[in-house]
């Protein structure tokens, strides 16, 4: 297996991990992503990393402060750290491929990244691409916390009370180490 390609069958993503938070002392993370018609993340916002899109195929929608951009191949967006931000591919028939930077690098999101895609393949995923179980949900977001943002800040504390959890901890390792992530700890 290679362990540099993570694909999602629940909501048809792949991503490439080109150089990690670990490959550059910790300066960026470099992931190509493909996405599905129509795909896309909800609104977050990234404290700790500002975040460069270089769209390689297709034309990406980036929502940046409620306001929607487009770029096509060949251009870039870049979101500022702080900034309240989704993107989506807006094409209902054509796939979307771009190279996202994140600078400095964030292990944080790397691993959210593979356990995301990890659960998905293991059927562990709703429709919607939402984790089955809340605790899931609670160890993405300890993860990468740029997940909780908006109202959805409101459950920080219930999430940070759920991945203290002992059988929620027990749980995170396994996962963590199933999907390539042990060197991520859980306090």
């Amino acid at each position: 297996m290679n362990d540099r390609i993570i694909e999602n069958p629940v909501t048809g993503e792949r991503a490439t991990f080109i150089e990690t938070s670990s490959e550059s002392a910790g300066a960026r993370s470099i992931i190509d992503i493909e996405v599905s018609p129509g795909g896309g993340v909800p609104t977050h916002r990234h404290t700790d990393h500002e975040e460069r899109i270089e769209v390689l195929e297709g034309e990406i929608e980036v929502t940046m402060e409620g306001v929607a951009h487009r770029a096509g191949a060949g251009e870039c967006v870049l979101i500022e750290r702080g900034t309240v931000h989704s993107w989506r591919n807006p094409s209902p028939t054509r796939k979307l491929r771009f190279r996202g930077a994140m600078t400095p690098g964030n292990p944080g999101f790397e691993g959210c990244l593979r356990l995301l895609f990890g659960l998905g393949r293991d059927g562990e995923l709703r429709k919607s691409g939402l984790p089955r179980r809340f605790a899931d949900v609670a160890l993405l977001a300890h993860l990468d916390p740029s997940l909780l943002s908006g109202a959805l800040a409101l459950l920080a504390p219930i999430m940070r009370w759920t991945v203290r959890r002992t059988s929620t901890r027990q749980r995170a390792s396994a996962l963590l180490n199933r999907y390539g992530c042990s060197d991520l700890a859980i306090q």
